[in-house]
């Protein structure tokens, strides 16, 4: 194997000048791995082979100075701490802790890059490279016989098009959800471990990214533990004052013992108000030790109800009822079948075409296809006038809501949220204006 700097200039003077075409650039990829001597799709279980496959696929076409990075001792380090304790979530707590304090950041920054956004593309592309170390057999058992090259360019894709850091953390803990542990453990408490902390992580992350969208600052203070995490937020409540929340996250069902747990720390940390946050269970003992009196200061929440806390859709989804009404959509909707053309990727030349109807569910079961479809992209839903486009639209949202709905009821997990828009309206309002 290079050293790293000797490797990085070679990834430069590969992409020299800068490669804008996705198919030259995967060429160039493969070419470098395979002149590393490294298999597209199935590199070396060590910390080097994943290190430098990840630097060769995360960095063509990147600026020398973000590859940089890469080579700082200190960046290897967490890397290779992640690797060696199987644990991603030290990626972004000590990544981020290092790019913050460290003059690199800053240099990055001067070049109108933003180095955490850097950061993030190389770690979700390293988290995805380590899970392929894994025997040909142990893949053919999970069926991810796909290219891991092709598979690493739509994550990389993915997070081009992510507009926030909360996103991008979001989508790099949802990763490192999908499938653990990342390598073979070495025995069966090892891995239980692994996956709380691999749950946990998901959970921190989305969390995060939402007390960031709502403006909330973070205290330094910050506990990790195997079941659960701890930080203290500060939230304005009027000019100059704000609450400390001790907020605690729980992997799996939030009991009795968790509510008595963050009593403890409350106290401890001196916080005006204390949250447990779950993914998906609380117990019924636990919402009613919360309800009584001696702990109006303590709340427990799925992370859905979290957010239904700030985020509150109920106007629009009153009226998206009310127009599913109005129209009669439910009561005289006719299914509709569809066709999607088939393309050659090479010729892009039609090769056939596919009819999706009452086999398939109609028009609804190739949109349910597309929506559980973790590779998907944008779809459009074409046709001439009156064929049902838009009677099609309210009839899904009717459907996608009434799931919803009957989600929130049960506590479950949450499906996707129908939104509607009229882009006839929004056109009738332009012209008026």
């Amino acid at each position: 194997m290079l050293e790293l700097a000797k490797l990085i200039d070679l990834i430069v003077g590969f992409a020299s000048p800068v490669v804008q075409d996705k198919l030259q650039r995967s060429e160039l990829v493969i070419k470098l791995l395979k002149q590393l001597n490294l298999d597209p799709d199935h590199p070396p279980a060590d910390f080097t082979a994943v290190y430098q496959y990840t630097l060769v696929e995360y960095g063509i076409g990147k600026p020398k100075p973000v590859l940089e990075m890469f080579r700082q001792a200190e960046i290897q380090a967490i890397f290779r701490k992640a690797l060696d304790q199987n644990n991603p979530s030290l990626l972004l707590k000590e990544g981020e802790t290092f790019l913050s304090g460290h003059a690199l950041g800053d240099r990055i920054r001067e070049l109108g890059i933003d180095a955490r956004q850097e950061f993030y593309q190389f770690a979700a592309v390293f988290i995805e490279v380590a899970k392929r170390t894994r025997t040909p057999a142990e893949v053919l058992a999970n069926q991810r016989l796909e290219s891991l090259h092709r598979q690493v360019g739509g994550i990389q894709e993915r997070l081009q098009r992510l507009p926030t850091l909360e996103a991008m953390r979001t989508e790099m803990a949802r990763l490192a959800a999908q499938s653990y542990p990342i390598l073979p453990s070495e025995s069966d408490s090892s891995t239980s471990i692994q996956e709380k902390q691999c749950r946990a992580f998901a959970l921190a992350q989305q969390m995060k990214g939402w007390f960031e969208t709502l403006g909330y600052r973070f205290e330094s203070y910050e506990a990790w533990q195997d079941d659960y995490f701890e930080w203290i937020i500060d939230i304005p409540v009027r000019r100059g004052r704000y609450d400390r929340i001790l907020v605690r996250g729980i992997d799996g069902e939030v009991g009795l013992r968790d509510v008595k747990a963050l009593r403890r720390s409350v106290e401890t940390q001196r916080a005006d108000e204390g949250w447990l946050v779950t993914a998906r269970r609380i117990s019924r003992a636990a919402r009613d030790e919360v309800e009584k009196e001696e702990n109006h200061d303590l709340g427990c929440y799925t992370f859905d109800e979290l957010l239904d806390q700030d985020a509150d859709f109920g106007g629009y989804l009153d009226w998206l009822e009310s127009e599913i009404r109005r129209r009669g959509i439910e009561q005289r909707y006719v299914p509709l079948a569809c066709t999607k053309e088939e393309i050659d990727p090479d010729t892009k030349q039609r090769m056939g075409v596919s009819r999706y109807d009452d086999r398939d569910g109609w028009i609804d079961g190739y949109i349910d296809l597309w929506l559980d479809d973790p590779a998907k992209e944008h779809i459009s839903v074409l046709g001439e006038f009156g064929t049902g486009k838009t009677w099609f639209a309210f009839h899904y949202a009717s459907q996608a809501l009434q799931r919803y709905r009957d989600a929130q009821q049960r506590g479950v997990e949450r499906p996707r949220l129908p939104l509607v828009i009229p882009l006839r309206d929004y056109a009738k309002a332009l012209f008026l204006v």
